[in-house]
């Protein structure tokens, strides 16, 4: 399986998680989804404002990041 490919199931998989997870629609997940190609998974929350979500799943996307943001500076201080 080539990078690209490897990239697209991952895409997947964790548009499928968040999608689980927040109860998104059709329609959100695809913005989602086209996010994911567009910056890759590292900077998807770098572009939230910019993928006009509904507020509620905008703000828990904002608590994902939060925690992720959390976990990241408390590996760094190990």
């Amino acid at each position: 399986m080539n990078l690209e490919k490897l990239r697209e199931v991952e895409y997947i998989k964790c548009v499928d998680l968040l999608t689980e997870l927040l109860d998104l629609d059709a329609d959100a997940k695809e913005k989602v989804h086209k996010c994911f190609q567009k910056m890759g998974i590292k900077n998807f929350f770098l572009c939230l404002e910019s993928l006009d979500l509904p507020p509620e799943i905008f703000e828990k996307l904002n608590s994902i990041k939060s925690i992720i943001d959390l976990v990241e500076r408390k590996r760094g201080q190990v």
